[in-house]
């Protein structure tokens, strides 16, 4: 039987590979390569429009089985809107991966000038028009979903890569791992603190965080290690932490998400303390590769403190963790969920 031939189209460049939505379509395009033939357009506005005004001028759609879009958060452009007129028009299967709605909650994100209202008005704009142009939907979450009536939805979580430990690698046993943000929401502040009452039972506790140096804490605490790292340099982190944290407050939106984060911390093994309700400490239980707790410093502690006080749970859930990632949460099951929904079996 014939590879099915994809175009697969993006929005943000595919390097460097150090933002969650750069991460997951390189992790897509590459898994998509090994079961189609791949033509991969993923950049920038710009990059775009040249592509899609040469592409269509060479009749490059009549090469195409089928078309696979990691939507961006921001809105699509005339040249993006064109292209998928054209694959409309044409026929061909169309999934559309929509990442976010931030915008749906403005007591959360409020613009805060004219310019950023406008955005949200055209991302609205923009959702509701892949809602008609699209064959199927995908999205990340069961509460993103909900969001975007259509009559063909299924949910395509972020995912990983089991990773193999490099020579001599180990734990440091009391050191804990948080990545990304340290925005009002993601609970960093939770984090130094919980850690902070963890090193009064084990002053060799240490949180290594791993952020934008932008987004450093003012405030240093001797806890923190604050570290910048993104794709193989953040491998040693990972693989010397005996924990990782998905610390985020409670709200409207972090209940409905799921960080990519989450992923790389399971394919290296690592047990997650995730804070709840949410799908991130929903996923945690269900798989049995963490703990679930409340967005309190004192809770998440008390959480960090009793895996350390059983070395053997903590090791069953490391286990429990790669071989999520191994048989369910892969990115080549992602690939080809987005094959047999584009009528690729």
């Amino acid at each position: 039987m014939r590879r099915p031939r994809i175009l697969l189209l993006g929005h943000y460049p595919l390097e460097p590979r150090d933002r969650a939505p750069v991460v997951r379509t390189w992790a897509m395009a590459d898994a998509l390569a090994r079961r189609a033939s791949v033509t991969a357009l993923s950049g920038t506005r710009g990059d775009r429009a040249a592509f899609v005004r040469g592409f269509l001028a060479a009749g490059g759609l009549g090469q195409v089985d089928g078309v696979y879009l990691e939507a961006g958060t921001s809105t699509m452009t005339l040249a993006d809107h064109t292209l998928l007129q054209a694959i409309r028009r044409r026929g061909l299967p169309l999934g559309i991966y929509i990442r976010d709605a931030y915008q749906r909650f403005p007591e959360l994100y409020p613009p805060t000038n004219l310019k950023e209202w406008a955005m949200a008005r055209a991302y609205a704009l923009t959702t509701w028009r892949y809602r008609q142009l699209a064959t199927v939907l995908f999205f990340p979450t069961d509460g993103l979903r909900d969001l975007f009536p259509h009559p063909a939805r299924q949910l395509l979580p972020p995912a990983g890569t089991v990773a193999a430990p490099p020579p001599g690698a180990a734990r440091h046993p009391h050191r804990v791992v948080y990545v990304g943000a340290n925005g009002p929401y993601d609970g960093v502040d939770t984090a130094v603190a919980a850690m902070t009452l963890v090193s009064r039972r084990h002053p060799d506790a240490e949180l290594v965080l791993v952020t934008r140096p932008s987004e450093a804490p003012r405030e240093r605490s001797p806890v923190c290690r604050v570290v910048t790292a993104a794709g193989e340099a953040l491998d040693p982190w990972l693989w010397s932490s005996a924990l990782a944290l998905v610390p985020r407050r409670d709200t409207a939106y972090t209940r409905l998400a799921l960080p990519i984060k989450l992923f790389d911390y399971l394919s290296h093994g690592l047990p997650v303390i995730a804070t709840g309700p949410s799908e991130t400490s929903k996923l945690v239980v269900a798989a049995g590769v963490g703990i679930p707790v409340p967005p309190d410093p004192g809770r998440v502690a008390e959480a960090i403190l009793s895996l350390w006080a059983r070395p053997e749970r903590l090791a069953a859930m490391s286990a429990a963790a790669l071989h999520l990632v191994a048989e369910h949460h892969n990115w080549d099951a992602r690939a080809q969920q987005v094959l047999s929904a584009l009528g690729f079996v």
